[in-house]
């Protein structure tokens, strides 16, 4: 068995090496919304630098087009401009492509009128607090652009902590499954990752200069650290883990991420570094 689970390995390895973003996506898009400062809600100090450290990250590292990621930031992140953008991503994301939502500013709760539980909302820069239903972003619109989207592959980093997911725990195909790589790969993937549960406050330091959930997104990505692996590629699935213990660690157990799917689907976000590529190339 295990002599089988290493043979498994080696292949996938090998076929990693051998993959680049072309192979897996015919494109890749990208929304990102960071919100320091709010109309009737009090702001946050580094969410828009959040946001464009990722924004950059998706361009630089992992071959996104700077064409294809869309950024909003504070004022201009209203309620109706996300929405529109969402809209956005629907229409032009074709089935064989990657979407990245990324979203860093307030996240709140509320408890459900009849039915025992919660639900979510993400809180747009022009937000009327006492209002949530009509001027904010319930977790059901996530849940309705991941269910009517084409896109192959679609992640959504919610840099806000909140309750109320309509979502299932975290499913995903063993890595010593035979033929995982093209299991997760040809999949659909509708993956979520939030900064933590409700009545979590996202921690950010000026030390960071960051909140500590994107801090670690960051390296993860950027640097690497969530393959864990080292099989030459992240899955959504990888980079929800390394999250769930990095941030805990930084946070001293104050805020763990939380990992969701919101379809049944078991395949995963693959992120492929140009940069790895071209070591690789160069070492050959």
């Amino acid at each position: 068995v295990k002599y089988v689970q290493y043979w498994i390995f080696c292949v996938s390895l090998v076929l990693a090496l051998d993959l680049n973003d072309g192979d897996i996506y015919d494109d890749s898009w990208a929304l990102v919304v960071g919100i320091n400062n709010y109309n009737n809600v009090p702001g946050l100090n580094y969410a828009v630098e959040d946001a464009l450290a990722i924004k950059n990250m998706l361009i630089n590292e992992y071959g996104f087009s700077r064409n294809n990621v869309r950024y909003l930031l504070d004022q201009e992140a209203t309620q109706s401009n996300i929405k529109k953008e969402l809209t956005n991503l629907i229409k032009y994301a074709g089935v064989n492509d990657r979407v990245v939502f990324y979203f860093a500013g307030h996240g709140e709760t509320e408890a459900l009128g009849l039915e025992d539980g919660d639900i979510g909302f993400l809180l747009p820069s022009d937000v009327d607090a006492d209002d949530l239903y009509f001027s904010a972003i319930d977790m059901g619109e996530l849940t309705r652009i991941a269910n009517y989207s084409k896109a192959k592959h679609m992640l959504f980093l919610v840099d806000a902590c909140y309750g109320g997911l309509a979502a299932m725990n975290t499913r995903s195909l063993n890595t010593n499954t035979p033929n995982y790589l093209d299991k997760i790969i040809q999949e659909n993937a509708r993956q979520i990752i939030t900064a933590g549960a409700k009545d979590e406050k996202v921690l950010e330091k000026d030390d960071w200069e960051h909140s500590a959930f994107t801090k670690n997104i960051l390296t993860g990505l950027k640097n690497k650290k969530a393959d864990s692996n080292e099989d030459g590629y992240i899955t959504g699935s990888e980079l929800g883990f390394y999250l769930q213990e990095k941030v805990s660690i930084d946070t001293d157990n104050f805020q763990t991420p939380q990992i969701r799917r919101l379809t049944i689907h078991e395949g995963e976000i693959i992120f492929l570094s140009k940069v790895n590529k071209s070591k690789q190339k160069d070492a050959e």
